[in-house]
């Protein structure tokens, strides 16, 4: 049965809304006689913001309020960057479509507008990812990481708050947010393999509710989601989250999906990444492919000792 009115869940942070308002317009073009109403809701990662994210719990804290609201049926969609979904959802919900992608890769914004390489030896550079850390100190180990949380515009100042060299973000959000003229570096996916499902958006819905199921699959891209539900399979296959350096991307060339994947040590001193292609109707198993590859040439070993030091 059609309705009148969909109530769609996010975050109320300025990125959080200007995504959610980027999938409503997507909506609008298909179900104009629609009205799409935004709830709010403030999730436990956005009240915690002095701790980071491995020592509180994880990338669910997140959207663990947004799924209750979802399963309290307060809200009919939610909208979440993919790269905060855990690999298991609570029973009755699923991710029911993945947009297109922005861009995928990470970006230095510095002082002065300068690239890593022309930062002074020992600069200083603020991130909330233990990947890009990790990965960041495999590329200048003289580099210190300094752990900061916070929307975009707040780590943006903690440059001169903390007097840092500079900071590392997605570029999917300082696009999104049409801020990219602050980016004084954008990384080769070599160099900082991105985070799993980065640059991508997912929309939460009730299993059962074949109304919603059927009008987010209209704004679904394929591509996207072969290449983000690949990176999420390594990422089940390392069992990992926040509490380790992993990253992975997945992408669809000459019809074929092709997957990089990456799980680091803390330091950055032991990196390993493994290439690997397949059909690309065969994109779950060519993650569980890589994945399996990471552990085996030495991630097994890098997790271990990552779990051991918690």
């Amino acid at each position: 049965m059609k309705r009148s009115k969909i109530i769609i869940g996010t975050r109320s942070s300025e990125l959080a809304l200007t995504q959610t308002n980027i999938v409503i317009e997507k909506f609008k073009k298909i179900y104009p006689e629609i009205n799409f109403e935004i709830k709010k809701i403030k999730t436990i990662g956005d009240k915690i913001l002095d701790k980071t994210l491995n020592k509180i719990g994880g990338k669910g804290l997140f959207v663990k309020e947004i799924e209750i609201a979802l399963l309290k049926k307060e809200i009919d969609i939610a909208v979440h960057s993919m790269k905060d979904v855990p690999s298991e959802f609570p029973e009755g919900l699923e991710i029911g479509a993945i947009t297109e992608r922005e861009d995928v890769r990470d970006v230095l914004i510095s002082k002065d507008g300068k690239k890593l390489a022309e930062l002074k030896e020992g600069a200083r550079i603020g991130t909330s990812s233990l990947r890009r850390g990790a990965q960041i100190k495999a590329l200048r180990n003289d580099v210190v990481v300094e752990p900061i949380r916070g929307n975009i515009q707040t780590r943006i100042n903690k440059i001169d708050e903390m007097n840092l060299d500079g900071v590392i973000l997605a570029a999917a959000g300082i696009i999104r947010m049409g801020m990219a003229k602050h980016i004084s570096q954008f990384f080769d996916i070599e160099e900082l393999i991105p985070a799993v499902g980065q640059g991508a958006l997912g929309l939460e819905i009730r299993s059962d509710d074949e109304f919603i199921k059927s009008m987010v699959s209209k704004v679904s891209h394929k591509e996207t989601q072969y290449a983000v539900r690949a990176e999420r399979k390594f990422m089940e296959t390392l069992n990992g989250g926040c509490h380790v350096p992993i990253g992975a991307y997945g992408f669809i060339e000459d019809n074929c999906m092709k997957m990089v994947g990456m799980a680091a040590s803390l330091d950055g001193k032991k990196v390993v990444r493994v290439y690997d292609e397949a059909k690309m109707e065969d994109y779950e198993l060519l993650g569980r492919k890589v994945g399996e590859e990471v552990l085996t040439k030495g991630g097994r070993e890098i997790l271990n000792e990552i779990e051991g030091d918690v």
